[in-house]
């Protein structure tokens, strides 16, 4: 009887335990996609992981002060996991903030295991700790001048919707914006029907590179948007009017989150994509809508030639 409720002991602290890390990890890679609830799940993944480490250190007779320290320390590793689990796994969608996460993340588990484990620095684990750092650096770099030099969409990982963006998403129909079909400025495009792509650069000068595009009338083209700023920025294809309209709803919910296939919201260092059939000759507009950017100039033009 003691031996199965020691059991059930250790394996309710280990489900805490990984569980609450697998959180961790799982916000860090999500936050820029998830927002508040990526904040909320990373919360609850640190109460889980400090509730799972208080029992089992509790379990080997800890207590007090050391007790304290064992949690503190045992935190510390569990952020630093998942900082360098995370960040490794959006490193393709990611690679500016994945370039400083990974490696920091990785050196700061070394440090915390060195300091929970109560190991001395030894010979032994100062060229481990060297080597395998140095390991992940060089694979650091390596990746992010592949990834900067071929850009990956960012997958869509859903967006949290409020009573606000619905309101918002009825005033979009209310003014025309009908994305499943052919509208003033053309339509969604398929993927298999791309028959070229472009790179857009945008920047905290509130200017996108290039801000003027020629395409053929029918063609299919897939825009992949590059954050390099710091701030969030988006890219929005629109009638100069529907673009001067949306600016102003964005200055009254500036926290609004969409996701139509006409427009891309992209976080610094990230990019992804919008792929659009510009069906109709004519010019169609793009801007970025975030409060104020459109104001300050950031927007740019397609020119669609029959």
């Amino acid at each position: 009887m003691e031996q199965q409720a020691s059991f059930s002991h250790q394996h309710i602290a280990m489900a805490l335990k990984y569980g609450g890390i697998s959180f961790i990890a799982g916000s860090v890679s999500h936050g820029v996609f998830s927002g508040q609830r990526s904040l909320i799940t990373a919360g609850l993944g640190l109460i889980a992981f400090m509730l799972g480490m208080w029992l089992e250190n509790k379990d080997k007779g800890e207590q007090g002060a050391a007790l304290i320290k064992s949690l503190a320390i045992s935190t510390l590793l569990a952020l630093s996991l998942g900082l360098f689990t995370g960040s490794l796994q959006h490193f393709p969608d990611s690679p500016n903030r994945s370039l400083w996460a990974v490696p920091l993340g990785f050196a700061v588990s070394i440090l915390a295991l060195v300091w929970v484990s109560k190991h001395t620095w030894t010979k032994t684990i100062r060229h481990y700790a060297l080597a395998s750092f140095a390991t992940v650096m060089i694979g650091t770099v390596v990746a992010y001048q592949y990834y900067s030099a071929h850009p990956v969409a960012v997958h869509d990982h859903g967006a949290e919707h409020t009573d606000v963006q619905a309101n918002l998403a009825n005033d979009h129909a209310a003014v025309g914006h009908n994305h499943q079909a052919e509208t003033a400025i053309g339509l969604p495009g398929k993927t298999t029907e791309v028959e070229r792509t472009v790179v857009v650069d945008m920047a905290d000068t509130m200017r996108f590179s290039p801000k003027n595009l020629s395409v053929k009338q029918g063609e299919t083209v897939r825009l992949v948007v590059r954050n390099q700023g710091k701030l969030r920025h988006e890219l929005t294809l629109g009638t100069i009017a529907d673009l001067k309209e949306h600016a102003a709803l964005m200055l009254k919910h500036p926290n609004m989150q969409h996701t139509d296939p006409n427009m891309v919201q992209v976080e610094p260092g990230e990019v992804k994509e919008v792929v659009w059939k510009f069906s109709k000759a004519g010019e169609v507009d793009f801007a970025c809508l975030q409060p104020g950017h459109f104001e300050a100039g950031m927007k740019g033009l397609v020119q669609v030639v029959k």
